[in-house]
């Protein structure tokens, strides 16, 4: 096994220290939203976890291979960017930026180019990574200026971390459950909370599309808006509160919410 030592880094040992990668989702495994190979991203719009089209906005094909194996992308328009948390960056100062294949990248306000450039970024500010046309793999930042080998996470490990910006629920493949059962307050509102997987960012901006409430027995019932009313932590875990509006309900009756047909969901996004 190879060991570097140098006067900037000290001694290291390539995949030897955990959760060097300051880059979520660097290997492109995390795609909660289902974005498609091709799909042109306007600019702020999200492909996978993490990855959004820049100013100009962006395009990238892909083939995803099977779960938790890192994939190439081929961006072939515009640009795409991840926006990494302050929070995430503690110690300022140099940070060196590799990936593989053809396309050129930079940090925060710098120049393009080749993998294995570096920056300099002040503590805890948030920071663009962005990339332009060609392709793309394992991109990983890191402190430091001598790029190391990428940085493996578990699967699980990657998922947790992206839903700290995005979460989804729903069934892309049919009908399925989005909230556990919960009842109504009125006839026109259905109130419902859940515990989530992971404290999110931020209070988080709710989307739903093709959901319904039902009680198992009487016809369903459309949701048609959605309002957050609570979130909050306790011993760790992050509790969800929402209602949405309905029309017919029995109020105080029981519901389930779940889509209405595949594809349907509830969305929630704290993204920088």
């Amino acid at each position: 096994m190879p060991v570097i030592i140098d006067g900037t880094n000290g001694v290291n040992t390539p995949n030897t220290f955990a959760f060097k990668n300051r880059i979520i989702d660097g290997g492109f495994t995390i795609n909660q939203r289902g974005y498609t190979s091709g799909t042109s991203l306007s600019s702020g719009s999200y492909g996978h976890d993490r990855w959004k089209g820049g100013a100009s906005g962006g395009t990238y094909t892909f083939t995803q291979g099977s779960t938790g194996v890192n994939t190439t992308i081929t961006i072939t328009a515009g640009s795409i960017i991840q926006v990494i948390e302050g929070a995430n960056l503690p110690e300022g100062g140099t940070y060196v930026l590799s990936w593989t294949g053809t396309a050129q990248g930079k940090i925060g306000a710098g120049s393009f180019g080749a993998s294995g450039i570096t920056g300099t970024i002040t503590a805890g500010t948030n920071t663009n990574i962005e990339f332009n046309t060609g392709t793309c793999g394992n991109v990983q930042l890191e402190v430091g200026s001598t790029a190391t080998s990428f940085d493996y996470r578990p699967y699980t490990t990657e998922l947790q971390l992206a839903q700290r910006y995005f979460q989804v629920y729903g069934n892309s493949s049919g009908e399925g459950v989005a909230m556990p059962t919960q009842s109504t307050a009125s006839a026109g509102e259905w109130d419902g909370y859940m515990m989530l997987p992971t404290v999110m960012r931020s209070t988080p901006t709710a989307t739903i599309s093709n959901l319904q409430i039902s009680d198992g027995n009487t016809a369903r019932i459309n949701a048609t808006t959605i309002a957050v009313y609570q979130t909050s932590t306790y011993n760790g875990c992050s509790i969800f509160g929402c209602y949405m509006t309905v029309s017919g309900a029995t109020q105080y009756r029981p519901y389930l919410l779940c889509t209405s047909s595949a594809g349907g969901y509830l969305r929630l996004s704290s993204e920088l």
